[in-house]
């Protein structure tokens, strides 16, 4: 809600605007990274993950080994400017002009 003034009278008016989360991953392969155990989608936008299954903790086990990941982005090997500009950018400028912003790392 926002409060607007109109001469004495004082109202409260709908922001018309709603806003969603976003999400983003930023993948920062490492000298053992395991690159077998990820899959990027060619959107860009999901991750597969799959792990082997551990063999010591016997033949039947319900250790989940693959999981999907639809995102906004996937930012692999990104630069730390490219990182600011898709996702922390606006939600910055936003908050300097006194809306809620979070960002988590």
């Amino acid at each position: 809600m926002m409060r607007r003034k109109n001469g004495n009278k004082r109202y409260f008016t709908r922001m018309g605007t709603r806003k969603k989360v976003h999400t983003f991953v930023r993948v920062k392969p490492t000298d053992d990274f395991a690159h077998e155990m990820i899959k990027y989608g060619d959107d860009n936008k999901s991750i597969d993950i799959h792990l082997k299954k551990d063999t010591r903790r016997g033949v039947v086990n319900n250790q989940q080994t693959d999981w999907s990941f639809k995102l906004d982005g996937v930012l692999h090997n990104a630069s730390q400017d490219l990182v600011y500009e898709t996702v922390a950018k606006d939600v910055v400028a936003q908050a300097l002009d006194g809306y809620n912003g979070n960002l988590v790392n």
